[in-house]
């Protein structure tokens, strides 16, 4: 079907409400919730401010001039969403994926936009002829036109391809972020640090730099004047690199084996006194390829984005940690205890999880229960032998080529999972 406008479901703001409020108490692992999953809805002119809506599915909706502030919407799904004249000022999208969404002349001011996915997309769908139909907006690049981000913090953010003309990016933190092809003509970058930012081919004819940080050698690479236009135009159309993730990965810093067992102390410490004294364990964006954790207490720690391929975790205690997009190729996980984990776009292709326990994490006197977070996870060929994922949320997770036959997957979350055959 398609999404033209007619068929789209309105809600009312007591509905939306309703929705929210079921969805806070999915995210904190109370009863009785349910993921925000509100695909191609009409939400105009709504308001959705302050709410908490990580995670939620919010693919092609209509956001027209909804009121957003302060509202999160980490690792939520806006792909292709029409949020024209929306406000966001104060919001939280950390890794949010909004690639195609149109967000001409909105306001993001102070927003944090950390590894937001802006680049081109398309959302579509098949008509009962089997034909392909582009649904929920005009195909074609993110549209930030005109579109207000001061002091926005968009470090790392993936804007390639996308049309930017005349947005304010007045002290905002653009730091290593993705501009390349983008149109950023006429925009304000006035004290906008760009260090690192990849700006070759972008079309920056106009644009206000005064004050910006910006290396001159990143500038060269980008168009400045109608000469150069012209010349860029006649040139034959490169496709668009694909993103070097291999290379990214090999640049990750390592750790000395001394300074992790220093770590591994400190965290132990910092777990015995509640806090209060030692140090919680933080390898965010380490490389720690083959390093073998079997058995340490990793119960809280925090691991974004951290490289441990061939890592070996058996039997390790990893409640309530934060490995969010961490890269766990062919880490060996047996038996290791992942109650409450977070483990969102987690690469965990040919991992070994047999008996591990995903299971949910019960708190506050088991009063209140955290889940274990695969979201968008990639485990195709994992090993899930006697692995309990029972009430695991595996949302959009990718289980293609994993033996399940003996895996507990009683009250799992599965929406848009990719099983495969087995």
């Amino acid at each position: 079907m398609a999404h033209d406008g007619k068929s789209r479901i309105r809600l009312t703001q007591d509905q939306l409400d309703r929705v929210c409020e079921r969805h806070l108490r999915f995210v904190e692992g109370r009863p009785n919730g349910a993921r925000a999953n509100l695909p191609f809805f009409d939400l105009s002119g709504l308001t959705l401010a302050g709410r908490n809506l990580t995670g939620a599915h919010l693919s092609g909706a209509i956001l027209r001039d909804a009121d957003l502030r302060g509202a999160t919407l980490d690792h939520a799904d806006l792909y292709g969403a029409d949020l024209r004249g929306a406000n966001l000022s104060e919001a939280r999208l950390y890794r949010t994926d909004m690639r195609g969404a149109n967000v001409r002349g909105a306001l993001l001011d102070g927003a944090v936009m950390v590894e937001v996915d802006l680049r081109d997309g398309s959302v579509v769908s098949r008509n009962s002829a089997g034909e392909l139909k582009v649904v929920g907006f005009d195909p074609g690049p993110a549209d930030m036109a005109s579109a207000r981000l001061t002091n926005a913090d968009m470090a790392r953010a993936k804007l390639s391809g996308s049309f930017a003309r005349a947005a304010d990016f007045t002290n905002s933190r653009l730091v290593g972020a993705r501009l390349d092809r983008t149109d950023l003509r006429d925009c304000n970058f006035s004290g906008a640090d760009l260090q690192g930012a990849d700006l070759d081919g972008s079309d920056l004819r106009g644009a206000i730099l005064d004050g910006a940080q910006v290396e001159e050698s990143r500038l060269s690479r980008a168009i400045r004047t109608d000469e150069e236009a012209e010349a860029a135009a006649a040139l034959p159309k490169a496709p668009p690199a694909a993103a070097p993730e291999e290379d990214a990965a090999a640049e990750l810093p390592g750790l000395p084996r001394d300074q992790l067992e220093t770590m591994l102390k400190q965290h132990m410490i910092w777990l015995g006194t509640s806090g209060k004294q030692g140090s919680q364990l933080d390898l965010s964006g380490l490389n720690l390829e083959g390093a073998d954790l079997s058995g340490k207490i990793l119960t809280l720690a925090k691991g974004s984005g951290a490289r441990l391929r061939h890592a070996r975790l058996t039997g390790a205690q990893l409640q309530a940690a934060q490995f969010d997009g961490a890269d766990l190729r062919s880490a060996d996980l047996t038996r290791a205890d992942l109650r409450g984990v977070k483990l969102d776009r987690a690469i965990l292709i040919d991992s070994r999880l047999d008996g591990a326990n995903l299971g949910m994490l019960l708190i506050s006197a088991g009063a209140k229960v955290m889940r274990a977070s695969l979201v968008r996870a990639r485990l195709a060929g994992a090993s899930l032998t006697q692995t309990n994922m029972k009430g695991s949320d595996l949302t959009m997770a990718d289980l293609t080529g994993c033996d399940r036959s003996s895996a507990l997957l009683e009250d799992a979350i599965l929406e848009g999972t990719r099983m495969g055959l087995r």
